[in-house]
């Protein structure tokens, strides 16, 4: 990464958490659950997602990354949602629910982003490419 950020760089990356976001917030709409879905869905979305960038980023224009990884996947994946929804679980007397979001979660995305990797790298050596 480069060690000073362009003007460029820097509107890219905004451009890519807004557009994240907006998608967010989106999927969260009209969800009322105690479980909290929208951020599990976001979070396992996100690093599908981050994995497929990490395995072709070799082909992105830097402003791609700094669109898509840092600003996009950034803002869309909820970190500080995902620790407060857990918190609140916990505090709420659901910690069943609090340890199976943080298992999920954490072990999802581990997996999700273990195995799309090599399946991006695979397709992209293949014939025709």
């Amino acid at each position: 990464m480069k060690a000073k950020l362009s003007l460029a760089d820097a509107f890219h990356i905004a451009l890519g958490g807004t557009l994240g976001s907006l998608l967010r917030w989106w999927i969260g709409l009209g969800f009322a659950g105690t479980f909290p879905f929208p951020t599990l869905f976001a979070n396992l979305l996100g690093s599908v997602a981050l994995g497929v960038l990490y395995a072709i980023q070799h082909r992105m224009h830097p402003h791609g990354k700094y669109l898509f990884m840092i600003g996009f996947c950034g803002s869309f994946t909820t970190v500080s949602s995902f620790f407060l929804e857990t918190l609140e679980l916990w505090q709420g007397g659901h910690q069943w629910l609090g340890l199976l979001n943080v298992s999920v979660s954490v072990a999802g995305a581990l997996l999700l982003v273990a195995c799309v990797i090599p399946l991006v790298e695979r397709a992209e050596r293949s014939p025709g490419r």
